[in-house]
């Protein structure tokens, strides 16, 4: 079920509801930084809406380069909301090409599990 889309992105909620999606549009590309980091904030806004603890983030079109201080965003102000919502699982769906580069993270007290899937069914297997 579509909750929101623009040019830029989509957020859908699975059948069930208890996983929302964040796909990247085309036109991302032209995306500023700070639009990029207001579409995550939107994107984790809607978790909270919808009270949804396991996110699949699908990043097979994902084109942006983001600056070096992107870590430091994503771990201090990002991740905070995540642990604040409860969230217990993140998929990230991209290119196979990317898995050996991609990070995981395992599960911690208090803290969500990261894994990456090449493929979107093996996200959702992995979340159910």
């Amino acid at each position: 079920m579509s909750i929101y889309a623009d040019t830029n992105y989509r957020i859908e909620l699975s059948p069930d509801k208890d996983v929302i999606i964040f796909k990247w549009e085309d036109a991302h590309r032209n995306m500023s930084y700070e639009d990029f980091q207001e579409a995550c904030c939107n994107f984790i806004g809607f978790a909270f809406e919808y009270q949804t603890k396991r996110i699949c983030i699908d990043v097979r079109n994902f084109q942006l380069s983001l600056p070096e201080d992107f870590k430091v965003w994503q771990e201090n102000i990002h991740y905070p909301r995540y642990y604040k919502l409860g969230i217990q699982k993140v998929a990230y769906v991209m290119p196979e090409a990317a898995m050996e580069y991609a990070k995981e993270i395992p599960p911690r007290e208090g803290k969500f599990t990261l894994k990456n899937f090449a493929n979107e069914q093996k996200a959702f297997d992995w979340l159910a």
